[in-house]
């Protein structure tokens, strides 16, 4: 068993984020101690809709993404997602959906979120199909009443209490953006380039030993 702690931070609709996905689940996968944080990046403020402009944006990002690590974006997702008139990039659900399966664990918390990733970025499901997430809850095993919780007050203040401390962690050791892996092992927190490993996912568990 490694001694080894790390700490996530990320959001589900990041497509960084999900370009990551198979160096995170490397991590997660191994025997060191992970947790994951869902930061909420996208919501208030920074809830975006797609048709002023910030569609246009993603989409440039996204091949980038898809070119560096070889995560497929499909045409579903461009069409219904990136080129829609109407649809706003909010990852307040699945922020909620991941604090119901928060206390599962890493593990569950992550495969949660290729199942959400899978929907949006292959399966072009837009982020207010709420229905969606609720099945996928259902999926991955969170009984439906629990999982019907979406979008009710009290979820959202244990999905915001998440988002907060990956806000706080964030400032704490100068992390920008997501995803951000910390290594926390030690006292001094020391952030990890996920980027070094898109080739080689399976070579960050070098880090738990």
């Amino acid at each position: 068993m490694s001694n080894k702690s790390f700490v996530v931070i990320y959001d589900t609709y990041c497509g960084w984020c999900y370009g990551a996905a198979p160096v995170l689940d490397a991590l997660v996968s191994s025997d060191a101690k992970v947790e994951l944080l869902h930061r909420q990046l996208f919501s208030g403020p920074n809830a975006h809709r797609m048709a002023d402009g910030f569609g246009k944006q993603a989409e440039r990002v996204d091949a980038h993404i898809e070119e560096l690590t070889g995560q497929p974006f499909s045409q579903a997702y461009v069409e219904n997602i990136l080129r829609s008139k109407s649809e706003v990039l909010n990852s307040e659900l699945t922020a909620q959906a991941a604090a119901l399966v928060h206390d599962k664990g890493a593990a569950a918390e992550l495969k949660l979120a290729a199942w959400l990733q899978k929907l949006r970025y292959v399966d072009g499901v837009s982020a207010a199909d709420r229905p969606a997430l609720v099945k996928a809850l259902v999926a991955e095993g969170v009984a439906e009443a629990e999982a019907e919780q979406l979008g009710t007050a009290r979820l959202k203040a244990k999905a915001d209490a998440v988002s907060a401390r990956a806000v706080t962690l964030s400032a704490q050791y100068g992390a920008q953006g997501v995803p951000t892996v910390l290594d926390i092992s030690t006292g001094d927190a020391q952030i990890i380039d996920v980027s070094r490993y898109y080739d080689a996912p399976a070579q960050i568990r070098a880090l738990t030993a």
